[in-house]
């Protein structure tokens, strides 16, 4: 089959991949696999394939051929995987290593692709591929901005400098994917969602406008236009293993002004855990956690339920104050120039209750009386996607013009 192309922005969290691929929706699923050493598992006939394939990211059994992961053991994605009771493999939110070095990125990114195309050739054809699939991407991808300002030209490399085979083993007959990268953009986290606040525009603004109103801050006189005109701005991107803050002045983000804070949410859960194991609790990791509290609970369960989120909620305080405080040593350093802060990043709703207020109090302590605005949730987790899919679509489309000598 000949190459199809395809443009895509990808979040590569430590607590979810979020993603969006040549103008579908978005999708998102756990930022983890489990290892498969062996396994009788039950084939899915072409017949019953099209539940399989649609929620292919929380089904798939997928092995990997290319230099960037380093063994070709097999590996089961999302609800799958986490179900399996076999060996998890995840980022590691204690660990020094880069995102980039890590095994897992590759495996997620390649995965994300491989599955994508798969879709795709079952949305044209109804049918299994015989034959081997082979895409061309051009994807964005972000990293926490410590890791950005040492590591981001070898993460892109990496994925440009080899063809990757992946193996879908789901069916009767294995599915092959050949994927090649004519282009990979590496970002800073946060630097991306604040493209991604532009392209949402004013009703995201009058949102955000709208809470931080009713929390007691008039701000009389703004408006959405007002604020998305700011070119000073400070980001505070929750994720799971870390908050990013990055800093832009004058509408340029500034890598020497933004930071890393070493913690995120997933930190809040893993001490949570911790704490109900050792009450006895069967919680084995922070994914089993934080998959238990997103689904509403059984009247059976809810006892157990509501005594895992009260520990949550506990822990979650002391994360709160440890962000105002790393949000206080960049204000001492670039404050006066600072128009708005956002908050934002799939850790932030969780936190909010505890952590709006101490950024908004931080702020006048300053004397400063910017409006802090809170994304709310069903935007702040696909922010940085958005941002990275605009990036590389606005890319694509300058090589393609550049390619035809300039018209458009």
């Amino acid at each position: 089959m000949a190459n199809k192309s395809y443009v895509a922005g990808l979040d590569i969290g430590n607590g979810y991949v979020k993603a969006e691929v040549s103008g579908k929706p978005g999708f998102s699923y756990q930022s983890m696999v489990a290892y498969v050493t062996s396994m009788q598992d039950i084939k899915t006939k072409e017949a019953d394939a099209a539940p399989v394939i649609q929620d292919i990211y929380n089904q798939m059994f997928a092995s990997f051929d290319t230099p960037i992961v380093k063994n070709s053991v097999k590996r089961l994605f999302g609800r799958r995987g986490l179900l399996s009771g076999m060996p998890l493999e995840m980022f590691d939110v204690n660990s020094h290593m880069s995102k980039a070095s890590a095994d897992l990125s590759s495996i997620l990114v390649l995965g994300t692709m491989a599955g994508r195309v798969l879709q795709d050739y079952w949305e044209k054809t109804g049918k299994l591929p015989k034959d081997l699939l082979k895409a061309d991407c051009r994807i964005s991808l972000a990293l926490p901005i410590d890791e950005y300002k040492s590591h981001k030209d070898a993460y892109a490399d990496k994925f440009m400098k080899y063809k990757h085979m992946v193996t879908i083993h789901n069916f009767e007959e294995p599915v092959r994917v050949e994927l090649t990268f004519s282009n990979a953009d590496v970002m800073a986290e946060g630097e991306s969602a604040q493209y991604g606040i532009i392209y949402e525009g004013e009703p995201l603004m009058n949102a955000m406008l709208a809470d931080v109103r009713a929390m007691g801050e008039p701000l009389e006189g703004i408006t959405a236009s007002d604020v998305l005109s700011c070119q000073n701005s400070i980001g505070v991107d929750i994720g799971e293993g870390t908050v990013n803050f990055p800093v832009f002045v004058n509408g340029v983000f500034s890598p020497e002004s933004s930071s890393t804070m070493p913690q995120g949410y997933g930190h809040v859960l893993e001490r949570a855990v911790g704490r109900l194991q050792a009450e006895g609790s069967p919680f084995k990791t922070r994914k089993e956690l934080s998959e238990f509290l997103q689904r509403e609970p059984s009247k059976l369960a809810r006892r157990r339920y509501d005594h895992a989120n009260e520990i949550v909620k506990e822990e979650i305080v002391a994360f709160a104050e440890a962000v105002k405080m790393s949000f206080v040593g960049v204000m001492n350093k670039i404050g006066g120039f600072t128009e708005v802060v956002y908050v934002y990043g799939g850790g932030a709703t969780p936190v909010q209750r505890e952590l709006h207020q101490r950024l908004i109090d931080a702020m006048h302590d300053f004397n400063e009386f910017q409006p802090v605005l809170y994304l709310d949730s069903s935007y702040s987790r696909k922010l940085n996607c958005r941002g990275l899919l605009r990036v590389a679509e606005s890319h694509a489309a300058r090589d393609a013009q550049t390619a035809n000598g300039g018209k458009k």
